[in-house]
């Protein structure tokens, strides 16, 4: 797996909003610092950029099963991705309801 290093990039959390560099090797965040000095098999400028983590959505409304002509499974987490969000919490309001076994099967194998 390769190297990455962010420079100057906006890192937002809980408790900070500093710009820093963020050097992530083998997936994960290495090491963060001002002016980090390490090797990096790719280098970007990360000015006008926002780093932060990741964000869960406790209500969605996927309709599906048997409302997708609403929204679907795909259409929903590929929108939820598209923003940043990582991670949905979707309503059972569905036809048939989310309340059994099979159609939470279903769900988890289309997601």
């Amino acid at each position: 797996m390769s190297s990455l290093l962010i420079k100057n990039i906006r890192a937002v959390d809980s408790e900070h909003d500093i710009c820093t560099d963020i050097f992530i090797n083998g997936g994960k965040i290495a090491e963060t610092g001002n002016n980090l000095d390490v090797l990096a098999d790719e280098v970007i400028d990360g000015t006008g950029l926002v780093l932060m983590p990741s964000l869960f959505d406790m209500h969605v409304h996927f309709r599906d099963p048997g409302l997708t002509h609403k929204e679907d499974i795909h259409t929903g987490c590929a929108a939820a991705l598209a923003g940043g969000v990582t991670g949905v919490l979707a309503m059972p309001n569905t036809k048939p309801p989310c309340d059994n076994p099979e159609t939470i099967r279903y769900i988890i194998e289309k997601a």
